[in-house]
């Protein structure tokens, strides 16, 4: 699942993504999405917290180019 905020940032699990909240600059990796709400696991070292995707300012998300891996045996 995934969620687009207001500014046409698409917020999907799996994603590290870094916003401003209450002025506050955080870090997190979204661990569930669903409509506005998401579970995140903030990089502080405490529990995951619930937080509504609409309040959250200058989202920026962090994920992996989908890339095709070749290993060599």
């Amino acid at each position: 699942m995934e969620h687009t905020t207001d500014t046409s940032t698409v917020v999907r699990e799996g994603d590290v993504i870094e916003f401003t909240l209450r002025g506050e600059r955080r870090t997190a990796e979204v661990m569930i999405v669903s409509d506005d709400q998401a579970l995140l696991d903030l990089y502080d070292g405490d529990r995951p917290v619930c937080a509504n995707l609409s309040m959250l300012v200058d989202v920026a998300v962090f994920r992996p180019d989908d890339v095709e891996f070749i290993v060599a045996a």
